[in-house]
């Protein structure tokens, strides 16, 4: 090379280091998403919509089906929705941000990293900015056809198409497959009041059936001197969660009381009296528990002795193991069973708020293909990291101290060694304390519940094999069949999912009920 060539190739590299990055594309002014992906305050607005085409809003949904929309508009002050017609419920929320400034860690499958997630649903205020959410929810017994109305965003109005299809989907959480557990005292604590009270009752009344209303059912363990107010909460369920004493002779009568309380009702108690066991003194306890509930009539059928684990031992007395790294789709049939828990990609995804795109909403694709029986999540109402203060010698959170803990800081679990982001939190403090009020990820997760609700009517029409196939396209992985590093088999972007639902759609279409669709059209009037 020649000394100008040289010089000249050294300049050319200077030029290419001095170059400005490329701008950020800042995405459109305004945009309107579903809520597969919570959207993460200051983050450029997607570039596309399965839903908005920068014009025109138009959703289509089956009876019994919901909807949420996540409405992105920087800097607008005033949202407001009218939809004509019966049958949809419309509910409008601001999307308060749950402030991440720790990113959770890898035993949460990652983070998208620190900010302002949209997440806690409050009736909007006049004075506060967005993001907002649009719930739309169908009646089961809603006329197929079109809405129209209209989304008035400051001074833009914003054409609103809601298309009712033939299809029905069951009640929501009847039959049931999530369980979320959460503490009653911390529901107690939050409101200020003392547990058991009247107030205490209502508060968690109000907060299981907005729970119930997006297709989860959430009751803390029962017991038999509770089952007369608490059975009602967990209707629905095959598998009803119990709380087992801790001395022998206890154990097996709440065995029997068990057995005969629900002989008939096609319901069966299970107990999970050690967590994660990690040391041999934890197996030998849950082994000797498993004996005891044997020993009075439990076991297959009757009363299951439950562990959140992997087995160690074919002999040993538990019915039910609970992990993600049980349930294989080629699993052997009969006892013991196998349940999941939780998530982490890539066998589930995560329930922090920080999770990567679509984490909730695999939940019901791998539900259907892994028929998962029950899948249980620690905890719904986690509103302040007890188990961990207390292994610190710190006092227990309370009244405003403990309803505003996770706005203040949305690592809601810290060992020392993992954090995570408003893990097993899916509900907030009521702000005027009688129930609670949900998240953007609970509505992820009726999202989860309706697809797998549309699988099950997909594969009654077309057949289990082809709606097989189609669900593989969609997660090819997941659970113990997908390892325990990497990221999730799934979608990554809204489009593609809404893509993959129109199909299901498709395949359960021909099978809906034969029914007139009125001409809602000109019942309605033009009103876009």
């Amino acid at each position: 090379m020649s000394a100008h060539a040289g010089v000249a190739a050294a300049l050319a590299a200077l030029l290419v280091g001095c170059r400005r990055p490329a701008p950020v594309d800042p995405g459109p002014a305004r945009q309107i998403i579903g809520e597969t992906t919570a959207a993460r305050l200051g983050d450029p607005a997607p570039r596309t919509s399965a839903f908005f085409d920068g014009q025109v809003v138009r959703v289509a949904l089956a009876r019994g089906e919901g909807r949420a929309l996540q409405v992105l508009a920087a800097g607008a002050r005033r949202l407001e929705v009218a939809l004509a017609g019966d049958g949809v419920t419309v509910r409008r929320y601001r999307a308060a941000p749950a402030r991440v400034s720790r990113p959770s860690t890898t035993m949460y499958g990652g983070s998208r990293g620190a900010g302002a997630y949209a997440d806690r649903l409050v009736d909007p205020d006049d004075a506060a900015v967005g993001p907002w959410v649009i719930d739309l929810d169908v009646a089961l017994d809603a006329a197929p056809g079109p809405r129209r109305g209209t989304l008035t965003l400051d001074d833009a109005t914003i054409p609103l198409e809601v298309t009712v299809g033939a299809v029905r989907l069951p009640p929501r959480a009847e039959p049931a497959w999530i369980w979320a557990y959460y503490d009653a005292r911390e529901l107690a604590a939050a409101a200020g009041v003392a547990p058991g009270s009247a107030a205490a009752i209502a508060a968690e009344d109000a907060c299981a059936a907005s729970f119930r209303r997006h297709g989860v059912v959430a009751s803390p363990e029962l017991t038999l001197a509770d089952a007369e107010r608490r059975l009602p909460m967990v209707r629905g369920l095959r598998y009803v969660p119990v709380l087992l004493p801790t001395e022998r002779a206890e154990v097996e009568a709440a065995v029997r009381g068990w057995r005969a309380r629900l002989a008939g009702t096609g319901q069966i108690a299970f107990a999970i009296p050690v967590d994660e066991p990690r040391t041999p003194e934890a197996w030998a306890r849950a082994r000797e528990l498993g004996g005891w509930v044997r020993g009075a009539g439990g076991g297959p059928g009757e009363f299951l002795l439950a562990i959140t684990a992997v087995p160690e031992a074919a002999t040993d007395p538990i019915d039910v193991y609970i992990s993600p790294g049980v349930m294989r789709r080629d699993r052997a049939p009969g006892p013991p069973l196998s349940w999941t828990y939780n998530g982490r990609p890539p066998q589930a995804g995560s329930m922090v708020v920080d999770a990567a795109a679509g984490a909730l909403r695999s939940w019901g694709a791998i539900a259907w293909r892994w028929q998962v029986p029950l899948w249980y999540v620690w905890d719904a109402l986690y509103w302040h990291d007890r188990h961990n203060r207390k292994r610190r010698g710190e006092a227990p959170l309370a009244g405003a101290a403990l309803a505003g803990a996770s706005l203040r800081d949305a690592v809601t679990f810290d060992d020392g060694e993992d954090h995570g982001n408003l893990d097993g939190a899916l509900a907030y403090p009521a702000a005027d304390g009688v129930g609670c009020a949900p998240s953007l990820r609970l509505l992820q997760l009726r999202r989860a519940v309706d697809d797998r609700a549309l699988l099950d009517a997909a594969a009654r029409c077309a057949g289990v094999e082809v709606v097989d196939a189609l669900a593989a396209e969609l997660v090819p992985s997941a659970l113990a069949d997908a390892g325990d590093r990497g990221a999730g088999a799934w979608p990554a972007d809204e489009p593609a999912w809404e893509a993959w639902r129109e199909r299901v759609v498709e395949l359960a279409a021909p099978c809906a009920p034969a029914e007139a669709t009125p001409a809602l059209d000109a019942a309605l009037g033009d009103h876009s």
